[in-house]
């Protein structure tokens, strides 16, 4: 495994955090307990609009 650091505020860590964006999401096929994804739900899915 490689880490990378990079201050806030720098070009390095403005980098790191689209290669961040660009990473896939991780599969839905993994076993979840019922009552729902908690991605969905951190995704805001299930919030109401304003």
């Amino acid at each position: 495994m490689i880490t990378y650091y990079a201050e806030p505020g720098t070009p390095e860590y403005d980098a790191l955090v689209l290669l961040d964006m660009l990473a896939p999401e991780p599969s839905a096929n993994r076993s979840e307990p019922t009552g729902g994804s908690s991605e969905a739900t951190a995704r805001g899915a299930s919030s109401s609009p304003s």
